[in-house]
């Protein structure tokens, strides 16, 4: 089994504590609170992103690693790394993912890794975390190679009308009610439901991809806008 480099950051320890604290029931609480539709969310993604002849894979945030999982059951690669600031969730992910995945301990903002380090950077469920996000987009650019292309599979807000009134409460009531009964945590879902009410819109996202230098920069929206798949490439 590979082990975990660790590359800290203090500013990032609370959110790092909550991940960690939730790690042990990460997997079924997300099943569970997205009515399984995380899974379906996942592969719909892996059909889009996946063009076929990328080498390197960087997968940041990867938890469990449940989409960098997806990627590795499609094809052969000869680099693969997977990257979170939360060690329990590598641990994770080390009992779910083959040995040749080397997993790093790391702040998403200073990624320890040389220019055009990889083909494809993935990312799940993450960029809420994101503290700023132009610093890390301009990060994931830097070590992407030339043609790379990256892509954020992201918790959104709906974008229908009648959708929107059963999801705030969902937010709101729901999520964080049933992750504390099953986690004993409930700050930990308190911030997921906060982070993804606050959370900048996907047109956003693509407006700071665009000024970190990406190209081609397109948005795919699932189950009515409560999930997006951001794409660029560079």
């Amino acid at each position: 089994m590979s082990s975990i480099k660790t590359i800290a950051s203090p500013e990032k320890e609370l959110i790092r504590q909550y991940f960690d604290g939730i790690a042990h029931r990460y997997d079924f609480l997300n099943n569970f609170l997205s009515f399984n539709l995380d899974e379906h969310w996942r592969r719909k993604s892996l059909k889009i992103i996946l063009e076929g002849d990328e080498k390197s894979i960087l997968d940041l945030g990867t938890g469990t690693g449940k989409f960098l999982k997806l990627f590795l059951k499609s094809k052969t690669w000869e680099k693969v790394v997977a990257v979170d600031f939360s060690t329990e969730m590598l641990k994770h992910a080390q009992k779910e993912l083959p040995h040749n995945v080397s997993f790093v301990a790391a702040d998403f903002h200073d990624l320890p890794f040389p220019d055009k380090s990889f083909d494809l950077i993935t990312s799940s469920f993450t960029l809420r975390s994101v503290k700023d996000m132009d610093r890390f987009l301009s990060e994931v650019f830097r070590i992407l190679g030339e043609n790379g292309k990256a892509a954020f599979l992201c918790l959104t807000r709906p974008t229908n009308f009648f959708f929107k009134i059963l999801y705030y409460p969902y937010l709101n009531i729901y999520l964080p009610i049933v992750g504390c009964f099953f986690s004993g945590h409930k700050r930990a879902y308190e911030f997921l439901s906060q982070s993804i009410q606050h959370f900048q819109s996907p047109e956003k996202t693509m407006e700071a991809m665009i000024r970190a230098g990406f190209k081609s920069v397109r948005v795919h929206r699932f189950t009515f806008g409560t999930a997006t798949l951001i794409i660029g490439k560079k």
